[in-house]
């Protein structure tokens, strides 16, 4: 049965490629020619703030020109991608603001429609670097946490932190090859997506509140990269509820803009031990166009029950550069659980807009089909349009 889903799957995926001229994926804009995150971003796995090049090429490549006098140079424009669009006068420190709120229409269309604004992030960060080729960071980000949809209304919402650290850590890299990063941190698993509800984030627990402290080794090569992460759970947490483990995520390059790559993790606290493995493609096309893959395999162990849960999920994202400053996206997830061999597909498609440098507004519409043995339940379209804005 589970080969059958897979090779269904894998039929809609190539029925859906056919739909799409061109291909490209919004994570690590390797469709542009950088395979590595570490090239525009301080951690090496992406995600958080970006450094210089970072910026300069958001808003020279990525950006739009649409707010900008035709005959304003592109250098200018560069030097503008800094703090409050000035060129950076200190070397050492580099202050950044983001905020990202999101409009959900959830049932489209139906009698049942609800409406929700949510505002998703709204972060300050302090980067201290020093050192040729920023031999020395630390980073620190600090911002809003929005209650939980399951805590709000009910009593556990007032004693809910409303504000945390999402990250704080110390990063050495002697050399180009390799580094050595310490703090509060994202694991290091998967393609990290921008989309922290998919299902490639959500199943093995890896969203936007999972940051875990601990330390990473990362070494990078044009045709290797690898980061070995060992960690000891979210210091802040109560100690039964802390995560405690290992994760791995290792990359190959072929043909200067492929990169095949699997990752494992192995975590467990009090109540529970968990086993994750992935493997994945990254793939870029011409024009700034590429393709992402993962499919990934999370086994969950209760220990104070005799119980096993075993969960597949899947995820094939697309993103075609339209044109400068516009992106397309199409998407296609896959979640089964075992224990009752039920599963999901999600899909849909959505549109990014980067009208100038700091700003993204994207529109996504989604919709969820669930299959039961036991159940039937109508098809869910969700309409989801995000704006984000950074300093």
């Amino acid at each position: 049965m589970l080969k059958k889903n897979y090779l269904i799957l894998l039929l809609l995926i190539g029925a859906y490629q056919l739909l799409c001229s061109r291909a490209e994926a919004y994570p690590n804009f390797i469709g542009h020619g950088y395979n590595s995150c570490i090239t525009c971003h301080y951690n090496p796995f992406g995600n958080g703030p970006i450094n210089d090049y970072g910026r300069a090429f958001s808003a020279t490549a990525v950006g739009g020109r649409g707010f900008y006098n035709d005959n304003k140079p592109e250098e200018l424009i560069s030097q503008e991608s800094g703090f409050f669009f000035k060129q950076p006068e200190n070397q050492h420190f580099r202050p950044q603001a983001s905020y990202r709120g999101m409009l959900l229409k959830q049932n489209f269309g139906e009698v049942k429609e609800k409406t929700d604004y949510i505002h998703m992030q709204a972060d300050l960060n302090m980067v201290v670097k020093y050192g040729e080729n920023d031999k020395y960071i630390a980073s620190a980000t600090f911002g809003y946490a929005p209650v939980p949809r399951a805590l709000q209304g009910t009593p556990a919402e007032s004693s809910t932190k409303k504000y945390r650290a999402r990250e704080h850590y110390v990063g050495y890299r002697p050399s180009s090859t390799w580094g050595f990063y310490a703090g509060l941190m994202d694991k290091t698993y998967g393609i990290r997506i921008v989309e922290h509800t998919s299902y490639s984030r959500m199943t093995p627990q890896l969203t936007m509140d999972d940051q875990s402290h601990g330390v990473i080794l990362h070494f990078n090569t044009p045709v290797f990269e690898g980061g070995l992460n060992a960690f000891v759970g979210n210091l802040t947490q109560d100690a039964p509820l802390r995560m405690k483990g290992f994760a791995g995520t290792f990359e190959y390059t072929l043909l200067e803009k492929n990169r095949i790559g699997f990752s494992v993790m192995k975590e467990q606290n009090d109540f529970v031990e968990e086993t994750a493995y992935a493997a994945h493609l990254r793939s870029g096309l011409d024009h700034g166009n590429s393709i992402i893959f993962e499919v990934g395999r999370v086994e969950k162990t209760p220990k104070l029950l005799e119980s096993k849960k075993t969960e597949y999920y899947s995820i094939f994202q697309n993103h075609i550069r339209a044109t400068r400053g516009i992106y397309l996206l199409n998407s296609i997830e896959y979640y089964k659980n075992i224990v009752d061999n039920s599963y999901r597909v999600r899909f849909g498609p959505s549109i990014q807009y980067f009208p100038m440098s700091k700003i993204e507004l994207r529109v996504d519409l989604n919709n969820t089909r669930n299959y039961s043995q036991d159940s039937s339940v109508k098809d869910r379209w969700d309409l989801l349009a995000q704006i984000h804005l950074w300093l």
